[in-house]
């Protein structure tokens, strides 16, 4: 009985004895222990399926998100496509006006053509290079400080600068860039010291500030381009020699650079560049002018 199993099978006849080896025993061992593994990766198997489903579920709620921002996108971009849209249809009507103004009936070719039209007459081009102020009203006019903001030298806080400041001696000549008419000459308000304050045609101003107290003009004077109005100081709030000129538009500064850099030739770079000036209007009122060039 040292190497026997005994195995008892009970039915409705009874119970039976059943003596097996112990290699049957050893099967049956390795029968159990197989079905046991195998349940146990089924199992694993199953538990890794339903991670594969949580992870594809996951994925897809993914997908379903990233579709709907695009669809919405897509929606956006049908938008701005159509305010543009009304934006260039608006574009080709004031183009129309502008060319019914010039007279140019023509109204065939793209839109890039149609804008290249629509330019200036030679008149209406010395009217403004001779009326606005623009050139250089120093000799050699170098700038030492910019438009813009700016941590104010004296004062050592960040303030606005309304002009720009130009390197310049004491005595430099300063020159008139436009005609106009003198309407402040003295020792102006706020640091500026002497200062000198002319009126040009279209509503442009131009300022002079840290001048000599030695002025050769006066209020009410009309001067012409080109003519001398005042010599560079040291007066006023400065930390040394030097010209604060300034350019103004119905009294809202503009960057001097741009004007500086213009010698009559080149405006329509100005009329890109500097955008608060009403270029338009001004173009409106020079068509129905018709000056002799010299």
């Amino acid at each position: 009985m040292k190497n026997k199993f005994l195995i008892t099978i009970t039915d409705v006849n009874g119970s039976r004895n059943i003596l097996l080896s112990q290699v049957v025993k050893k099967i049956a061992l390795y029968v159990v222990l197989t079905v046991a593994v195998a349940l146990a990766g089924v199992a694993i198997y199953m538990k890794y399926l339903d991670e594969r489903v949580e992870r594809l579920s996951a994925a897809r709620k993914e997908l379903t998100l990233q579709n709907d921002a695009l669809q919405a996108d897509v929606i956006t971009l049908q938008k701005n496509i159509e305010v543009s849209k009304q934006q260039f249809e608006e574009i080709e009507g004031k183009i129309a006006e502008l060319e019914e103004q010039y007279g140019l009936t023509e109204n065939e070719g793209n839109l890039t053509n149609r804008i290249e039209n629509i330019t200036l007459t030679a008149a209406e081009e010395y009217v403004i290079a001779s009326q606005i102020p623009i050139g250089k009203v120093i000799d050699g006019a170098v700038v030492n400080d910019s438009y813009g903001w700016r941590v104010h030298p004296v004062l050592k806080r960040r303030i606005f600068h309304p002009g720009l400041d130009l390197k310049a001696n004491v005595g430099t000549p300063v020159y008139s860039p436009a005609d106009g008419v003198v309407q402040f000459a003295g020792n102006g308000p706020s640091g500026y010291g002497y200062l000198v304050e002319i009126s040009h045609n279209f509503g442009f101003v131009t300022r002079y500030a840290h001048l000599s107290s030695k002025l050769p003009v006066k209020v009410g004077d009309f001067v012409k381009r080109g003519d001398l109005i005042a010599y560079s100081g040291n007066t006023g709030m400065t930390t040394g020699p030097h010209l604060h000129y300034e350019i103004r538009f119905i009294q809202r500064p503009l960057d001097p650079i741009n004007f500086i850099m213009c010698d009559g030739k080149n405006y329509k770079e100005l009329f890109e560049k500097e955008s608060r000036v009403s270029w338009q209007s001004l173009v409106k009122v020079l068509s129905t002018q018709t000056p002799k060039q010299p």
